[in-house]
């Protein structure tokens, strides 16, 4: 029972005690208990005795896909549980816990292509959802991540941006799954372009060599050209070889993650563009497969979960420049639009006349320069106003702009908005007009 007026916070506290009631002792009759409407006394109601179902999550947790899994799952026990989760604290997972650790009812898992592990989840006689493919691995049904669709949201994402080249960094493992790079590669062929696609040379040995074999596949690699990575870290991988082999991003390469860790990606220079897998709504599925197979009902074999989008970061955030000096104005206007820079500055940077590069940067970009300057300026702006407390005195300072007034009446002009509305919005976690 909610107390209404505190917008349903008692809820949580409610289920919370029913939690700790059930990990103590799942057979005995177990008390809930609620906030009364006046006041913070404590009322009871006795909940029907009987057994929890207990479930091993045997995901992993170290990034931020398997922990948005949980919270999935978590959110189908909160209406539907209590269940008593059981959790694995050593990763990666390769094992059912032993009989003396978990002795429970059913199993949410991630084995990948691990087959020895994907074979004793098949056999274990225990019901199983499984998080990874291919479909219909060991017999097992399973939730997945909707490969097809990250690999057309890629596509799309650079197609947007004018990209006509195309590349891929993979990994050996994917021989196996996910196929996003052959379905990336596919993609790009039968629109008439063409799509290379890397081959580690040096997946098991020290991360000096791999980056180092990477940025020798990326220097010959026509330019500009926009490179789809198997997930986030491999991105970051891209990011670092592209830095050792003097190659601009996203200017000469726009680089793009899969899973959006959003730690690793915002911490990644530049800021690492991502396509959003929906992880929790995975883990709400999965639950809910789970929970019908442990009543004994039929299940859907194989569920696939479309992905959210892309988040766009600064690793993708370019037009597709085939024109050099006006690449190398963009690149200028990135670097240095917040140290207050005018058009002026721009052209000490190029080969051209005014007149040529208001001209050919018009026709590449779609906005004059100062424009430019301005957009790449609203961009900082509103980076701080969601990821810092600072005031919009200090933010104007920061990105160039001559007073907090000016910056507030031309913002507010520019994304129909006040800059105190676009905080209240970003840190709500709804999403703003772009």
């Amino acid at each position: 029972m909610a107390n209404p007026k505190n917008g349903g916070r008692d809820r949580q506290f409610n289920f919370a005690l029913k939690f700790y009631c059930s990990a103590h002792d799942d057979n005995v009759e177990c008390v809930t208990f609620w906030r009364t409407h006046k006041g913070d006394k404590l009322s009871m109601s006795k909940r029907v005795k009987g057994r929890f179902p207990r479930v091993a999550l045997l995901i992993e947790t170290t990034r931020s896909y398997g922990r948005n899994v949980l919270r999935g799952i978590g959110d189908y026990a909160s209406v539907h549980g209590p269940w008593i989760f059981h959790l694995p604290s050593e990763m990666p997972v390769k094992a059912i816990p032993p009989a003396e650790e978990w002795d429970g009812d059913g199993i949410i898992a991630q084995p990948r292509q691990d087959m020895p592990f994907v074979q004793e989840l098949a056999t274990s006689g225990i019901p199983v959802v499984s998080l990874s493919g291919p479909p219909g691995t060991g017999g097992l049904p399973a939730v997945r991540a909707n490969q097809d669709a990250v690999a057309e949201l890629a596509m799309n994402h650079f197609r947007e941006r004018g990209f006509t080249r195309f590349a891929y960094c993979g990994s050996p493992r994917e021989r196996l799954w996910p196929p996003t790079g052959e379905i990336f590669r596919k993609l790009a062929e039968s629109s008439g372009y063409t799509c290379d696609v890397y081959q580690a040379a040096y997946e098991k040995e020290a991360r000096t060599l791999r980056i180092g074999d990477m940025a020798k596949w990326l220097r010959p690699l026509p330019k500009p050209v926009a490179l789809l990575a198997r997930d986030d870290l491999r991105a970051r991988e891209v990011l670092d070889a592209c830095q050792l082999a003097s190659l601009h991003v996203p200017e000469e390469i726009a680089v793009l993650g899969v899973n959006d860790d959003e730690l690793i990606c915002e911490m990644a220079n530049p800021p690492l563009s991502s396509v959003m897998h929906n992880a929790r709504r995975i883990g709400y599925e999965a639950a809910a497969m789970l929970h019908r197979l442990m009543v004994g009902k039929k299940v859907i074999a194989d569920i696939v979960i479309d992905p959210l989008g892309v988040k766009t970061r600064q690793s993708t955030d370019l037009l597709a420049i085939e024109d050099p000096e006006v690449a190398k104005a963009v690149r200028f206007i990135r670097e240095h639009a917040c140290e207050g820079i005018r058009v002026d500055d721009v052209l000490d940077q190029v080969a051209l006349s005014r007149r040529a590069l208001e001209k050919r940067f018009r026709s590449a970009v779609g906005r004059p320069p100062h424009m430019e300057i301005r957009r790449a300026q609203l961009e900082r702006v509103k980076e701080l106003l969601v990821g810092s407390d600072y005031k919009l005195e200090k933010i104007a300072e920061i990105t160039g702009f001559s007073s907090a007034q000016y910056l507030a009446g031309l913002f507010r002009r520019m994304m129909h908005m006040t800059p105190g509305a676009w905080r209240q919005a970003g840190r709500a976690g709804a999403a703003p007009p772009h």
